[in-house]
This record gives structure tokens, C-alpha cells and sequence, in this order.
């Protein structure tokens, strides 16, 4: 992963994301930090199935600590669908084939973001 910020709460974010095919794709966000409250983003390189990628990382206190909320928009690229996924693919395999990605990534992205927080203390 490669972030630049000489704007200060201004990103740019490369990163390449292995499928669970073990194929690699790069994909570029521009990032919106609101340090404390949320990062909104959109993706300016995307992987095959999409036209269009928007999200919002939230950070909710709670009584116990902050909440981490992940919500992204995206525009299914209908004609890569039965060339990324297969001949039998629909849209709707597709939208849950984007869901169950992104989801992951989210995940993913956010614990390394805890564990970077919970480390400076």
C-alpha cells in the first residue's frame, strides 16, 4: 500500500488486493480525512466489475470506546461480469461477488487501522 498526503487529510491511495483466485489487482482511491469522525473516498482505479466506487469510514463513540462503521456505493460494470465471473454469472452474483469482497476488505482494513491506533495509545 502506498499513501501520499501533501495535503494535509488530502490522500492518495494505491493498493494492489489479491482475489481469492490468487489473481492481483490495483486499485488508486483519493481520500477525505475528517480525523476523529470519518474518511470518505472514491476510487479513481477500479477492479473489472465496477464503473463507479464511492465509501465512508465512520467512527462512532460508543460508552466503551469508538465504533468503526464501513458503507461503500458502487455501479456494477455489466459487461465485465461473465468475463470476470463466468458465462453463468448474473448481476445479482455480481453484486454479492462485489458485496462479499468489499466486506472483506473492509475488514481487513479496518482491524490493521485498531491495531495502529490501539499501538500509538
Amino acid at each position: 500500500m502506498r499513501i501520499e498526503e501533501d495535503v494535509p487529510n488530502l490522500q492518495t491511495m494505491e493498493m494492489d488486493t489479491r482475489t481469492a483466485d490468487g489473481s492481483v489487482h490495483t486499485t488508486k482511491s483519493i481520500r477525505v480525512c475528517f480525523p476523529g469522525e470519518r474518511i470518505v473516498y472514491k476510487q479513481v482505479v477500479l477492479p473489472a466489475l465496477m464503473t463507479a466506487h464511492t465509501g465512508r469510514w465512520s467512527l462512532l463513540p460508543t460508552a466503551t470506546g469508538v465504533r468503526a462503521v464501513s458503507q461503500h456505493s458502487v455501479m456494477v460494470k455489466d459487461s465485465a461480469i461473465r468475463a470476470v465471473l463466468g458465462e453463468d454469472a448474473t448481476l445479482a452474483s455480481a453484486k454479492a461477488f462485489i458485496r462479499t469482497a468489499l466486506g472483506g476488505n473492509s475488514t481487513a482494513t479496518l482491524k490493521l487501522a485498531k491495531a495502529h491506533a490501539e499501538a500509538r495509545g
